[in-house]
């Protein structure tokens, strides 16, 4: 926030310093110092957003492989369940049959 205080007192001045027709050569050579001053921070304010940027990314996809392993965690516990349940009720449908089977 406080560099983008600066970079918007910094156009405002360098603004005015352009539209003014009689700027001494001090104000002129100001002026040059703002612009670079200005193309800086944009750059440095480019490369943080770049790191920030990647930071993101990196977290994204960690993320996703994280819900990526628990999603297969949670599915092999679901097969697994269902297996069981499927063996248990072919052993009692097994024993219903025995039971009203014709003797």
């Amino acid at each position: 926030m406080k560099h983008l205080l600066k970079l918007v007192m910094l156009i405002a001045f360098s603004n005015w310093a352009y539209a003014d027709p009689t700027a001494s050569p001090e104000v002129v050579q100001l002026n040059a110092q703002i612009q670079q001053q200005i193309q800086d921070l944009q750059k440095q304010q480019q490369e943080q957003i770049s790191a920030l940027n990647s930071q993101i990314q990196t977290q994204i996809k960690q993320m996703q492989t994280d819900l990526q392993n628990q999603i297969q965690t949670v599915n092999s516990q679901t097969q697994d369940q269902m297996k069981q349940i499927q063996t248990t009720l072919q052993q009692q449908i097994a024993q219903v049959q025995q039971q009203i089977k014709p003797q």
